[in-house]
């Protein structure tokens, strides 16, 4: 499925509960979300054929969280030589996306107003994201270089962020980041758009 397709899916379902559609994971909007439209839960890196869908908690109106894009763990190594936004598999994940509020004012999660949100309609904005990944990058690559702790890093611009997005282990421990034998940080992290961003398309 396209992501222009899934859009056009999405607009029918404006202003729905959550309960009025068919429901898979009891708690888990988003992945309700992909069912309703006909997409698979699976671990591919994008939802659409060329693009991703992200579903955003609002509180009044409002996003009232950061948004998650990715782990980390599995692409460390790319940080190593140094990786530019461009070259990135978050560019490939982000480089177009539907961007879906889910209301939760009340307790009815009420299905917001879908946009796409793409490289092609917000050139200025993709490249403030540029800025701020290859910051991060660099942050990155330092603290592999020289063996520290990674904690969380906010772009310039504030529009992307990395900070820890872990489970806890059936032993009730985290199963800590590590390249190269060193562990950078005791809990895996990833990639955040930042409220800042979120804000463009109220």
């Amino acid at each position: 499925m396209l992501v222009e397709e899934g859009y056009l899916i999405l607009k029918k379902l404006e202003g729905m509960k959550m309960s009025e559609i068919n429901k898979v994971n009891k708690g888990f909007d988003g992945q309700n979300i992909e069912s309703a439209i006909g997409l698979k839960n699976d671990s591919k890196l994008l939802d659409f054929e060329d693009g991703d869908l992200k579903t955003n908690k609002f509180m009044n109106g409002k996003p009232s969280e950061t948004l998650a894009i990715s782990q980390m763990q599995n692409n460390l190594i790319e940080f190593e030589k140094g990786l530019d936004f461009y070259d990135s598999w978050i560019y490939k994940k982000i480089r177009q996306f539907i961007y879906l509020p889910i209301d939760k004012t009340s307790s009815d999660h009420i299905i917001g107003k879908p946009q796409i949100v793409s490289e092609e309609r917000f050139p200025n904005l993709y490249k403030k994201l540029a800025i701020d990944f290859n910051f991060i990058s660099s942050e990155i690559k330092n603290s592999i270089d020289f063996k520290k702790t990674l904690n969380t890093i906010n772009g310039p611009n504030n529009y992307l962020q990395i900070r820890t997005k872990a489970s806890k282990k059936k032993d009730g421990n985290y199963t800590p980041m590590t390249i190269n034998g060193h562990q950078l940080k005791d809990k895996y992290m990833a990639f955040y758009f930042k409220k800042d961003f979120l804000y463009n398309f109220l």
